[in-house]
């Protein structure tokens, strides 16, 4: 992604002049964590830390993030040398034709003794994983994915049957339940737009109060994962680890699958990274006795599904069951439905689909066992960190979570990937494992558990106060009774565009997705919400002017009944849409969907939104093989 053009204070000067010349650092930079000048020398010879070779810019920070020291580098492009040096023996000059960068000053921290002793306050440890793309298929729900160390942590642990993101698709529902704020406070509905620098995140909560905060992977989606990271991260002590993007032979982000060793798969070097951030956490909070956040982000099961020999041989695909709801649910409106995933073998071959014509049965049984590796090798991965933090000896003070940002579609509703309303991409995974609560291990609770509620909980499990100003409640309380009160309801949103018609033209096609779409261009926003008996969604007229749906104009909607439904399998449910046959039910939750974001979208109109360009990338390899290429 490329790095956002700010003036180093005095530097200024130097970047006014820059000529008409294109400049080496006008090519895309992935280098989070440091500010990014053209044309401008950081490293004097006098001053030298270390020297090395490098292909680009990206290559000569990721040897400055890897050299204990370094703080700012300059490349040079006509001879590939890359030089590096420390903050303290930095200097700024003119040099053309250079790029340099220098990392980014960490935030103060307001309350830095507040797990101290002599507070009196008892502060717990948090390693807190997160998932991409992965739905709640593990053997402990009861599911035919092969996944033993999360299986054996959920043993230990609270698992949340009835978990939701806010928003089913990875950039906004990250920014959503990374900072505890529902989409619409700061109307961030696609991968252009953020919340504002200052709002207040789960690593920034734990690093105000004297927390070590390490990152690595995919957390944020912006900037490689490392969006905001001096307000966030403790990066005195470590840099932000960034995120790779999976690439197959015939395969990549839209869409694909193929086997690999160890080393060609970014999930692997991020276990490792992880096993030594944590090492490198653990050790420092025995020295010094503050605690610490560990967030690890994988990538996987992003598309391409990437796996090992070993994963793959787990499975017998012959015995892979498939969706039995082919297509589109009865009487479900088109609208509802978008081609996403390019489905392909490993060979690149493309099988088309659409909402009443799936693929084979033996192509969705090809790409299943892709997924269902893909995962298993995530828990793997998983299992490899946990053995790290048991022989650091901290487990039992250690918080353990593990959720996904979103859900999947594996073929069931026509439907492949997320970015829709259907329970599948919008139930996730979620468990939290809290050592001194033995009596409640191996339980599941049934409550509605929307994502913004994770940053409260686990800042009230670690012994921190609730965060202000977020929209998530704390439910700490059901780690501890899972039948303990909670919302009983969870709420979803995701917006269409691709249409431009009125709704009596575009509520009988097929939408897209709004990835890149400005918000002032979004064609029509859908809210849905759940509870214990049904699944409830109602698609509006969204209006460009006041970036609001029109609640009082025509509208579509559909009613799905999940009684009974313990997320235990992937098919039985929302098969027919049931908004003709039971009214009553349809009116009276339409009330409730409208009363509910009606009366949060007045609460927090005050609020100012944000917006920020060169969040997205521009160039993908396989961006004409799926109808939204820009989902990294």
């Amino acid at each position: 992604m490329p790095s956002a053009r700010k003036p180093l204070g005095l530097l200024a000067v130097f970047l006014v002049i820059r000529g008409a010349a294109a400049a080496p650092g006008e090519q895309d930079v992935s280098c989070p964590t440091y500010t990014i000048v053209d044309n401008v020398g950081l490293v004097n010879g006098d001053k030298l830390l270390k020297q090395v070779s490098a292909v680009d810019v990206s290559d000569c920070c990721s040897a400055c993030n890897s050299t204990t020291g370094c703080g700012a580098f300059t490349f040079n492009s006509k001879d590939k040398t890359c030089r590096m040096t420390t903050l303290e023996n930095m200097s700024s000059h003119h040099v053309a034709g250079v790029v340099s960068g220098k990392r980014s000053s960490p935030s103060p921290v307001p309350f830095p003794d507040y797990c101290k002793s002599s507070s009196g306050k008892k502060c717990h440890n948090v390693l807190y994983f997160v998932a991409d793309d992965m739905r709640a298929d593990w053997g402990t729900y009861g599911l035919p994915v092969i996944t033993p160390n999360l299986d054996a942590l959920a043993k230990k642990s609270v698992l949340f049957e009835h978990a939701f993101c806010q928003i089913s698709v990875c950039a906004p529902s990250r920014m959503s339940f990374m900072t505890g704020r529902r989409p619409d406070t700061y109307q961030v509905w696609n991968f252009i737009d953020t919340v504002p620098e200052n709002c207040s995140a789960t690593p920034g909560h734990f690093r105000d109060h004297g927390y070590i905060t390490l990152g690595l992977g995919k957390t944020f989606h912006q900037d490689s994962g490392a969006w905001n990271a001096q307000a966030y991260w403790s990066l005195e002590d470590k840099p932000y680890y960034p995120y790779g993007v999976g690439k197959c032979p015939h395969g990549g982000q839209g869409g694909g699958h193929c086997m690999q060793t160890d080393d060609q798969i970014y999930d692997y070097h991020l276990r490792l990274n992880t096993i030594d951030y944590l090492q490198y956490a653990t050790n420092k909070s025995k020295a010094t006795g503050r605690p610490f956040y560990v967030m690890c982000g994988f990538r996987k099961p992003h598309a391409p599904w990437q796996y090992p020999q070993r994963m793959w041989d787990l499975y017998n695909e012959s015995a892979i069951a498939i969706a039995e709801h082919k297509v589109l649910p009865t009487g479900t409106p088109l609208f509802a439905w978008s081609r996403q995933l390019s489905v392909q073998l490993e060979n690149g071959t493309g099988f088309p689909y659409n909402a009443t014509s799936p693929v084979p049965d033996w192509v969705m049984r090809d790409q299943r066992h892709a997924y269902y590796a893909s995962i298993s090798y995530v828990d793997e991965h998983v299992g490899a960190i946990l053995e790290t933090l048991d022989a650091s000896g901290l487990q039992d003070n250690t918080v353990v979570l593990f959720h996904a940002d979103h859900g999947y579609h594996m073929g069931e509703h026509g439907e492949w990937e997320k970015k829709s309303h259907f329970d599948l991409v919008v139930h996730v995974p979620l468990m939290i494992h809290v050592p001194w609560l033995p009596a409640t291990w191996g339980q599941r609770c049934p409550a509605m558990f929307d994502l913004v509620s994770v940053f409260p909980t686990v800042a009230a499990l670690a012994g921190l106060p609730v965060p202000d100003g977020v929209d998530g409640v704390d439910l700490s309380a059901l780690v501890a009774n899972p039948v303990a009160d909670a919302p009983p309801t969870a709420f979803h949103q995701y917006p269409a565009c691709g249409c431009a018609d009125g709704p009596e033209v575009c509520f009988h096609t097929a939408r897209i997705a709004c990835n890149n779409v400005p918000r002032t261009e979004f064609n029509y926003m859908g809210y849905s919400l759940r509870n214990a008996e049904w699944r409830y969604t109602a698609w509006f007229v969204w209006n460009n002017a006041t970036l609001r749906p029109d609640f009082q104009g025509p509208f579509i909607e559909e009613l799905y009944n999940h009684t009974g439904d313990h997320s235990y399998e992937m098919d039985m449910y929302e098969n027919v849409n049931l908004a003709a046959t039971f009214p009553k039910v349809a009116k009276s939750l339409f009330a409730e969907l409208t009363t509910f974001f009606s009366e949060h979208m007045a609460a927090t109109a005050h609020l100012q939104p944000f917006s920020r360009s060169n969040t997205v990338e521009k160039t993908r390899a396989d961006a004409d093989t799926v109808s939204d290429p820009f989902d990294t």
